[in-house]
C-alpha cells in the first residue's frame, strides 16, 4: 500500500489549498514567505522544486506540523 492510500483523504492538501485554508492570496503568502508571487505559483504547481528552508517557512505560515513532499506535480500532502 502506498503512503497516499494510508493517509486519510481529509488530511491531504495541496499547497494551494493550504494557502486558501489560511485565507491568504498568493500575493500575501508570497510576501510572508519572502518570495515572489510567480515563485509561489511555481511551487503550487510543482512542490518538488521547494527547498528545505522554504518547507520550514511554509510549515510555520500554514500551521502544519509535517509536510510530505513527493517528486510528482501537485502531490504535496500535509498531515496535521
Amino acid at each position: 500500500m502506498t503512503i497516499e492510500k494510508k493517509i486519510p483523504y481529509e488530511l491531504k492538501f495541496t499547497l494551494a489549498s493550504l494557502r486558501v485554508r489560511m485565507l491568504f492570496t498568493q500575493d500575501e503568502a508570497a510576501k510572508m514567505l519572502g518570495i515572489t508571487r510567480d515563485t509561489l505559483r511555481t511551487y503550487e504547481k510543482d512542490s518538488s522544486k521547494i527547498d528545505y528552508k522554504m518547507i520550514k517557512k511554509m510549515e510555520e505560515l500554514y500551521h502544519i506540523h509535517k509536510i510530505i513532499f513527493f517528486l510528482e506535480k501537485i502531490t504535496l500532502l500535509a498531515v496535521c
